[in-house]
């Protein structure tokens, strides 16, 4: 038996070499009905992905093209979709928030959609209301009052009163929120979450700081850059500070983890535009900031002339000169500081703003629309007087706030 099986492994050992010699003998001959069908069949995948290759080409090209032709749409006139009467008092003021509009004055806030339907209010009595608004967070306090509000687009998050009148807030996206306090020689920093506890206190002494200009908290609550105005030995100076709240500001001494002195500079304009990025303005100088943790500078931009207006957005800042063939010169950066166009004009305008995607500048009876590449495709009037204008959707669709009533456009 055991024999038996020792013959037939050899002879399957040599059945197996003679099948590999023939195998590989095979190799070097053709048959020419197969070489026909693999040429067949390369010519086939060839032809096949040329075609596709020229669909997707085809589509990718259109859509370059289809939005291109939006980038460089232009539009003549306006038709008013819908038309809703306004009740406001004259000393209503409006903002925009989450796609809504804020409606704010001395009695209350209310939030509407832009089919005017009531959102969220709230009532209050604050002789002089101010509102600060960062992504999903609003807040509005009474200026030199006591009482402070949080919102988000559900409504009212947290009421807070404080001892000691309110100088300037400044809400984060969480709704956070950072209270600036008078106190005689002292200024006092509050910070407070939504639902009105306190976080954070801190306080600056005037004759060792300066008085605070202004002050903006980050998006995430972490940090907070503040504007002092100092004046020593008759000169006037701005000191830029910056404070980190999280885990990392206590190493530092009052959380103070980087600061500037800009001799010669009242700076009053600091803005945190995100998280992380920070700019502030003052006569011929902006500066940007960037950090996660402590703020290091990026950019340093002189400006050779007046700077008339400022706004900004998460993306840009934008400002206002005087123009040299053209009345003003509007310049947009990025958030790095590089230029991203530089445009003239000549409309008196009462308001610049991003709003959506756009570029809004208008007065009473006129405006003028642009995309953030500066390319101007709007410019109009108005039959009567306008208040207030904000991009409803895309760049075609705006909501109008005139006088006694909000109108829907669309332009054409």
């Amino acid at each position: 038996m055991e024999n038996d099986i020792l013959h037939k492994i050899k002879y399957l050992k040599k059945w197996t070499k003679e099948m590999s010699i023939q195998l590989l003998k095979g190799k070097g001959q053709s048959d020419p009905d197969m070489d026909h069908y693999e040429k067949s069949l390369r010519r086939h995948h060839l032809r096949s992905f040329a075609i596709g290759a020229g669909v997707l080409g085809a589509v990718i090209l259109c859509a370059c093209l289809a939005w291109s032709g939006l980038q460089n749409r232009t539009f003549e006139t306006y038709e008013v979709v819908r038309s809703f009467e306004r009740v406001d008092t004259l000393t209503t003021q409006y903002t925009e928030f989450l796609g809504y509009v804020l409606k704010y004055g001395r009695d209350g806030i209310s939030c509407v959609d832009s089919g005017n339907h009531l959102v969220w209010s709230q009532t209050y009595n604050m002789q002089h209301p101010i509102v600060d608004i960062c992504r999903n967070s609003a807040a509005v306090a009474e200026e030199n009052g006591t009482e402070a509000m949080i919102f988000d687009e559900t409504g009212i998050q947290g009421t807070i009163q404080t001892r000691l009148p309110i100088h300037q807030i400044s809400v984060s996206s969480q709704g956070v929120l950072a209270v600036l306090l008078e106190d005689g020689d002292t200024m006092r920093l509050n910070l407070y979450n939504k639902k009105g506890e306190e976080l954070v206190e801190s306080q600056f002494r005037l004759q060792d700081v300066g008085y605070p200009l202004r002050m903006s908290l980050s998006s995430d609550a972490t940090k907070l850059a503040v504007t002092f105005l100092q004046v020593q030995d008759g000169n006037v100076n701005t000191c830029l500070a910056f404070y980190n709240f999280s885990s990392v500001g206590e190493n530092y001494n009052d959380h103070l983890v980087a600061s500037r002195i800009m001799t010669g500079l009242v700076a009053p304009t600091v803005e945190y535009m995100d998280s992380t990025h920070c700019f502030a303005l003052g006569p011929g100088l902006l500066l940007i900031y960037e950090g996660m943790q402590i703020p290091e500078p990026v950019q340093e931009i002189t400006l050779e002339k007046e700077i008339r207006s400022v706004f900004y957005s998460e993306k840009y800042i934008g400002l206002v000169t005087e123009g040299e063939e053209q009345e003003y010169a509007l310049m947009v950066y990025d958030i790095q500081g590089r230029l991203r166009f530089e445009t003239g004009f000549d409309m008196e305008y009462q308001t610049l703003k991003f709003s959506g995607d756009n570029i809004l500048i208008y007065n009473e009876f006129e405006c003028m629309m642009m995309n953030d590449s500066g390319k101007v495709f709007y410019t109009g009037t108005f039959e009567e007087s306008v208040s207030n204008l904000y991009t409803m959707s895309g760049r075609s669709r705006y909501i109008v706030m005139h006088a006694s009533r909000t109108d829907q456009i669309r332009l054409r």
